[in-house]
């Protein structure tokens, strides 16, 4: 399945920073679903994060993204978490980025680099965005692919 949440986000180009809302995650649900090891998460869109290592990136040298998705609800999946809690910390990873716990990818390191010089309050203010509803649902769309 692919999910498609709608948060702030940046990609990067150069030295410009440019906003994107659309984001693609793939969803993979296993056999031993709910249980851990029964889900499986990957980024599918390009995003300028540094917890996050989409797969449409392509390093300097060739190599490719992973999907990579640096989350502690991702990796203590149990039969009690469920998936529209999960789908909310994505949202909010997305819009939260932690520079201080980078995955170790050139693109994560460098806006690792970036979000520690510049914080997410300074950037919603350039962009002029407001701070996101917790409570709209109407962003997140799971599609059965």
């Amino acid at each position: 399945m692919v999910i498609n949440i709608s948060a702030l986000g940046f990609l990067k180009e150069e030295s410009d920073l440019i906003p994107i809302k659309n984001h693609r995650i793939g969803l993979r649900i296993e056999r031993a679903f709910p249980y851990p090891g029964g889900i499986s998460f990957s980024w599918s869109s390009n995003i300028f994060h540094p917890n996050i290592h989409p797969t449409e990136y392509v390093s300097a040298a060739g190599e490719f993204g992973t999907g990579y998705i640096c989350l502690n609800v991702l990796k203590k999946w149990s039969r009690l978490s469920d998936l529209e809690t999960t789908v909310k910390a994505l949202k909010m990873l997305v819009e939260n980025p932690n520079p201080d716990d980078p995955l170790n990818y050139d693109v994560c390191l460098e806006a690792s680099d970036f979000f520690r010089e510049n914080p997410m309050e300074k950037i919603r203010a350039q962009f002029d965005f407001e701070e996101p509803d917790d409570d709209d649902y109407d962003d997140i769309i799971i599609i059965d692919d």
